[in-house]
């Protein structure tokens, strides 16, 4: 097999993970996960902008820096014909030393399909915890979405 047949197989191998982490409604395992909230479930992913492919961070307008990360929530209707819906995301980002930030989302949309994404600092190598508050459509109260990440700094 010709070097570039190889480097061509290695980009795919490498691009559809990536992008199936960016894409909630496609992710699962360590990088992403869901949450059911009734009518409801919340999809969620989290990783470093750096492993993001240049042409995808520059769709999204993000900037790919080992220091940042993106989280991607996901708000997708329960039944026949379910879908993701629009809803009221915030979210705070921060590590087990107490530093925090608030997540600022950005509302995205392709295809009918909505997604919120939000850059935030990585202060360095270690676990990041994450509270994503989610208030559906028709809902009063707020749900909040909970769970941990690592993340390796070089």
């Amino acid at each position: 097999m010709h070097i570039l047949q190889k480097f061509g197989i290695l980009m795919i191998a490498t691009a559809v993970p990536i992008a199936m982490l960016l894409s909630p409604r496609f992710s699962h395992g360590q990088d992403g996960a869901s949450v059911d909230i009734g009518n409801y479930i919340v999809r969620y992913s989290v990783v470093s902008t750096n492993q993001l492919l240049p042409a995808m961070a520059q769709r999204y307008g993000i900037t790919r820096d080992i220091n940042r990360g993106l989280l991607n929530i996901a708000v997708q209707e329960k039944g026949p014909g379910a879908h993701m819906v629009r809803a009221d995301v915030s979210a705070r980002a921060g590590d087990l030393l107490g530093h925090g930030q608030p997540v600022r989302f950005r509302e995205t949309s392709e295809g009918g399909e909505i997604d919120y994404l939000g850059v935030f600092d990585l202060n360095g190598s270690g676990t990041y915890r994450f509270s994503v508050r989610v208030v559906p459509p028709g809902a009063t109260q707020p749900h909040v979405v909970e769970f941990n990440r690592d993340f390796v700094v070089d």
